[in-house]
This record gives structure tokens, sequence and C-alpha cells, in this order.
């Protein structure tokens, strides 16, 4: 027979699994980066031609880090985008800026993405083309605890490793 107690603690005993698993999954399964609702961006990733497929495996696996990167760039989101910057490095306010002032009026178009070869499955550089602008851009993408990073600002995209 259940009794008033046993009921109340089990209850409690849910309440606070649930509550466990819920800050589990948002801390560690939970990407750190997700594009905004706006503003909109126009953003075509592809993987070089390769006769290795891990290239294209890498152009799905950063295909949300580098539309971030191009909604932040678009928004001139400064913040935005130093959160996108790699863990191990630092100076990332002025790079980002840079990156804004640089590049912000071409993310208003059509991004044209080419993830390239890497060297090792860590580091991998993507080619963006700004179509209304006509700018290219290299960017070395860093990947750190499972998720892709913008090599940002000043420090070593090994010291994550």
């Amino acid at each position: 027979m259940l009794t008033k107690r046993g009921v109340l603690l089990g209850c409690g005993g849910l309440v606070v699994v649930l509550g466990v698993g819920a800050a589990v999954w948002w801390n560690w399964f939970r990407a750190p980066y997700a594009l905004a609702g706006s503003p909109k961006v126009e953003v075509t990733v592809r993987a070089a031609k390769s006769e290795y497929p891990d290239v294209a495996r890498t152009a799905e696996d950063v295909d949300t880090v580098v539309r971030v990167y191009v909604q932040r760039l678009k928004a001139g989101d400064v913040e935005g985008l130093m959160e996108l910057a790699g863990p191990a490095y630092g100076g990332t306010r002025g790079a980002a800026y840079e990156q804004v002032r640089e590049f912000g009026e071409g993310a208003r178009g059509p991004v044209d993405v080419t993830v390239l070869e890497g060297v090792v499955d860590y580091f991998n550089p993507v080619r963006l083309r700004y179509d209304r602008t006509g700018q290219e851009q290299e960017l070395l993408l860093v990947k750190d605890d499972g998720y892709w990073w913008v090599a940002l600002g000043e420090g070593d995209p090994a010291a994550g490793k």
C-alpha cells in the first residue's frame, strides 16, 4: 500500500532525476552556438573536390559554425563573433571588430563556402566568397571538445587539443 509519504518521496526523486538529466543535456550535449532567428543569411557550404571522403564529412560538421559566423558578421555582432573564437584564443574583440568591418557588407548577400582539405582532423581551412562584394576570405576552423570554433584573434590552435 502506498503511503502519502512514499508518493511524495517518489515524486521528489523523479523531479531531481529529471532536473539532473536536463542540466547534463543543457551543459554537455547542447551546441555552444546556434543560429539566431534573424538576420537570415544565404550560405552555401560545400566540400572541395577531393579524393578523401572526410572532406565531405567535415563540410557537414562545420556547416552550423560557418552559418553562425556569417550571421554574426551580417548583424555586426562583435560579441557574437567573439563567442565563436577557439578556446585557446585571446584578443578576440579587436579581431572580431576587424572581421565585421572588412566582411560585414559582403555577408549581406549570398556567401559560398568551400571546405578545403585539412592537414589534420581538428584543423580545417574554409574559403568564403562573398558574392555581394566579390571578396574572398580564408578562415581556419579548430575542433575542440567536439565542436568547431573559428581561429579568431591571437592564439595557438593546438593549445586546446
